[in-house]
């Protein structure tokens, strides 16, 4: 199609945004506030860390092993090493939860919630339906980074769902969820 109406690959994309722009202005116009509520808060969260089995740490130290011979493999074997550690640390007892700060901010009807990760989009389905906000975002990756993926991703593997991808599991996305939407409906008074 693109082809056909005479267009590039940039000019197409620039007109489907211009026309979202568009779409979007014209109904933000008609509901003007000349001063709408602006509320944020701050808070480190803990969330708990994601576990490293010992089968998990044993196919880690056999990636290292093969991996160490090459030295072009250099950060895949610092990936896998990483794993390596985290599961020594956390037979010690030296693990502790992963610290986040959230930010939560509240623009008129609109709420705004931060974290560090790549959610799987089911956390974020989880906080837009509990936030009382009539519209809820979520700005990720505004931190270090990493995946928190669900059970289910967990279980059935995958790069953003294994360990070496996450450093915070499942539980800790619960958590995150919990959290998240306390601090969006603490900026809402109660219905």
């Amino acid at each position: 199609m693109r082809a056909l109406r005479g267009l590039t690959r940039l000019e197409e994309l620039s007109m489907r945004l211009v026309a979202a722009w568009d779409e979007a202005y014209e109904g933000a116009r008609r509901e003007q506030h000349s001063d709408p509520v602006l509320t944020h808060t701050v808070a480190t969260i803990e969330l708990p860390a994601r576990e490293v089995t010992e089968a998990e740490a044993a196919e880690a130290r056999a990636k290292v092993e093969s991996l160490s011979e090459d030295p072009r493999n250099r950060r895949l074997v610092v990936w896998h090493g990483d794993v390596v550690s985290r599961f020594e640390r956390q037979q010690s007892g030296d693990v502790g939860p992963y610290p986040m700060e959230l930010h939560a901010i509240r623009l008129g009807d609109v709420a705004i919630a931060t974290n560090d990760f790549e959610l799987f989009t089911e956390f974020g389905i989880r906080i837009k339906a509990r936030s009382r906000a009539l519209q809820t975002f979520l700005i990720q990756l505004a931190g270090p980074g990493s995946y928190v993926p669900t059970a289910q991703a967990t279980r059935g593997g995958g790069y953003s769902a294994i360990v070496e991808s996450a450093l915070v599991g499942p539980e800790g996305g619960q958590v995150l969820v919990d959290r998240t939407v306390e601090s969006l409906n603490a900026l809402w008074p109660e219905p």
